[in-house]
């Protein structure tokens, strides 16, 4: 028999899947548009305090553990408990879990697949990264693995496997080797794409972690969202 999905209710039009849900960490498949966590002097849905709702009866509130983009679709992970949290925060840190998303770029990668490492740094604006020279006092390693899982004629959908993690890390190496993610308006703007979706074509997909309690691999996986899909069948049948 099919397990029923339960959500957690965001706001009037949105709502977030739950994955996964124990007595030490919930995971939930975040729409995009919706912030992980809340920020200061912004009143918007966030996925924290939206948990922490509904983690009410049971006394416990969503503890970050990571983040992804606001208009990034998929799989976030919280703990319930601050041990939990110490420990998923150890093996983040440690670039343990697997990440896995998928993108949909401009052009098609060449090679299909393959490692990029970058280093970056965050610019004065708060807001964005940019790649700077290895050796840069302020700039950060960024590693990634990236796969062409199906070309179309102008664009590719590609899995990306992300090991350390930065801020729009991503979109910012993508976007340097001349495959920026399409929809993205902060790192490589076009209007029609912007007609397409309303978004970066961003989508975290899979994750896996070891249980902070029981030590055990837990696998989530998040389904594509609608305007990712359409986005797919777009670009598919052109």
């Amino acid at each position: 028999m099919k397990k029923k999905k339960r959500y957690v209710t965001l706001n009037a039009r949105n709502r977030a899947e739950i994955l996964y849900e124990d007595s030490q960490v919930i995971a939930v498949n975040k729409p995009a548009g919706i912030l992980t966590v809340p920020i200061s002097g912004m009143k918007s849905a966030n996925m924290q305090e939206a948990l922490d709702l509904y983690l009410e009866p049971q006394k416990r509130r969503a503890q970050t553990v990571h983040r992804i983009d606001r208009y990034t679709s998929g799989v976030v992970l919280f703990a319930k408990s601050s041990r939990a949290r110490t420990r998923l925060m150890e093996q983040f840190r440690n670039h343990q879990p697997a990440r896995i998303y998928l993108a949909l770029v401009r052009g098609v990668p060449d090679p299909p697949e393959g490692e990029l490492v970058h280093y970056m740094k965050r610019i004065k604006d708060g807001f964005r990264n940019v790649i700077v020279p290895e050796g840069d006092p302020d700039g950060t390693r960024a590693r990634l693995l990236y796969r062409v899982i199906e070309p179309f004629r102008d664009t590719s959908l590609v899995e990306v496997a992300l090991d350390t993690g930065l801020k729009n890390q991503i979109r910012v190496q993508l976007a340097e080797i001349g495959h920026p993610t399409v929809g993205d308006r902060h790192y490589a703007s076009d209007e029609q794409e912007e007609k397409l979706i309303d978004r970066q074509a961003l989508h975290a997909s899979r994750l896996e972690f070891h249980h902070p309690a029981t030590g055990e691999i837990v696998g989530l996986e998040a389904e594509i969202p609608k305007d990712f899909k359409r986005l797919i069948a777009y670009y598919r049948s052109r």
